[in-house]
């Protein structure tokens, strides 16, 4: 057994009060972390936001085709972009 399947089993078993403990502790594990974890941690709430979010801006067209956004970029700053056998092309 993993270390992970083996921490899911001991998990599973826990009631939920000290599951929320665990969590709170890992959560300030990660925290502590600094500069390798530079995203904020989310929870499902804040995930469902940002996703409508997302449909909303999509919806009212304020989004770009992301091949013509890196296109741009690359005109702008004089970048050739690279093919996956190292010559010069396009993605």
């Amino acid at each position: 057994m993993s270390v992970l399947e083996n921490t899911i089993s001991m998990l599973e078993v826990l009631p939920e009060t000290d599951l929320i403990k665990i969590q709170d502790y890992t959560r300030s594990l990660i925290k502590q972390r600094g500069a390798k974890y530079p995203f904020p941690l989310l929870d499902e709430k804040d995930i469902i936001e940002i996703a409508k979010t997302s449909e909303r801006q999509i919806a009212n067209g304020e989004c770009k085709n992301a091949k013509e956004f890196l296109s741009e970029l690359r005109q702008e700053y004089g970048i050739l972009s690279y093919s996956i056998s190292g010559s010069p092309g396009t993605f």
